[in-house]
């Protein structure tokens, strides 16, 4: 058998990190720092419609990663964490602006939540243990993503105190904090059987 035969078969390809969904995640953290910057200047309708750019790249580099089959170790580990750095981010900023309907202890919540599970993922996958996204994770990562939205198209339109407006920017906010620790905790049970594997492992 020929040698450089032999090197492809005991050296099998390393996956590109510039594929195209991971390439879109990269993008999405550029996009974080706009909406960051967008909200310290109080634009607060273009940071509505960055984050939301944001968003949908998001849902399509998922997508992408599975139809075009470029699914990659490091790509599970920065979408998520990517994720969680523009929602976390993004809430407090808006912590800093007055009537958002955001408290210090909600954003607490939210920050505290993404860097335990963020750890646990990187954590477990570390060792080999999948760790991927449960559709409570989704379903909190949406009502997240609702209640930025709400908040700066509140922030942009101004609505009277009272409005109708308001309200739903607060049952979106409430849901999304409810979410956020509701999946929290099923991760952590989730997470449970493979950190005790791993502990009787190492003994």
């Amino acid at each position: 058998m020929p040698k450089a035969s032999v090197a492809v078969m005991a050296d099998p390809a390393v996956p590109r990190f510039w594929n195209v969904p991971n390439t879109l995640t990269v993008g999405r953290l550029g996009l974080a720092v706009v909406v960051f910057v967008l909200i310290a200047f109080e634009q607060w309708f273009t940071a509505l419609a960055v984050f939301g750019l944001a968003a949908l790249s998001d849902a399509l580099d998922g997508y992408l990663a599975r139809r075009l089959n470029q699914v990659t170790p490091l790509g599970r580990q920065l979408d998520p964490l990517v994720d969680k750095v523009i929602v976390a981010g993004t809430y407090i900023y808006l912590l800093t602006v007055p009537k958002t309907g955001l408290y210090p202890w909600m954003v607490t919540t939210v920050v505290i939540r993404e860097l335990l599970i963020q750890g646990l993922r990187s954590h477990l996958e570390g060792g080999g243990h999948a760790f991927g996204a449960k559709t409570a994770g989704k379903i909190k990562t949406t009502f997240q993503c609702l209640s930025i939205s709400a908040i700066l198209l509140a922030l942009s339109a101004r609505p009277a105190e009272g409005s109708p407006w308001l309200l739903g920017r607060d049952v979106l906010t409430w849901l999304a904090v409810g979410m956020t620790l509701y999946s929290g905790l099923g991760y952590v049970v989730a997470a449970f059987p493979s950190l005790k594997g791993k502990e009787a492992a190492s003994n």
